[in-house]
């Protein structure tokens, strides 16, 4: 029985270490193809030579498969903010409803969230009230108040007035 357990912990163990790779390998692909366009346009100003777009140059992203359970980071219809990491956070813990689910389990269910930003997430909500914690569980909590999509609203214009003052 408690063979069984270690081997389980292995397996969460071993997934985390995995989604963990895979999200700082796409971090740095993505910084990798910015640096390559930047080196080309450099290239092409100090050069003097028409700015070419090579295909074959580029290297493809490559995304950890998802199951039924974990839906393609994308726009929804609700925009942006539908599929943020932190909105699938907050559904996945509503879908399991008053059992909870563990750091290992949510890390397998989110395999495209950082791990230090799935722990900022789980910590901000559980101050906030979003959640609960109980010993390693998480469940959904009830929202820390009613208008806090008002007041979140309400943050994100003062953020762009800042950035637009700041201009």
């Amino acid at each position: 029985m408690a063979n069984d357990d270690t081997l389980a912990k292995a397996l969460a163990s071993v997934r985390h270490q995995r989604a963990t790779l895979e999200a700082e390998y796409e971090r740095v692909s993505a910084e990798l193809t910015k640096l390559r366009q930047a080196e080309r346009s450099l290239a092409s100003i100090v050069e003097g030579t028409p700015l070419e777009e090579p295909a074959d140059d580029q290297p493809k992203r490559r995304r950890a498969a998802a199951g039924e359970d974990q839906p393609r980071a994308s726009r929804g219809p609700r925009g942006p903010r539908a599929n943020s990491a932190k909105g699938r956070l907050k559904a996945l813990l509503e879908e399991a409803g008053s059992e909870g689910l563990t750091h290992a389990q949510i890390a397998e269910h989110l395999t495209d969230v950082a791990a230090n930003t799935l722990n900022t997430y789980l910590s901000v909500m559980s101050n906030s009230g979003e959640l609960e914690r109980h010993g390693d569980k998480y469940r959904a909590g009830a929202p820390a108040a009613g208008a806090s999509d008002e007041v979140a609203a309400e943050d994100d214009q003062d953020d762009r007035e800042k950035a637009e003052a700041a201009e």
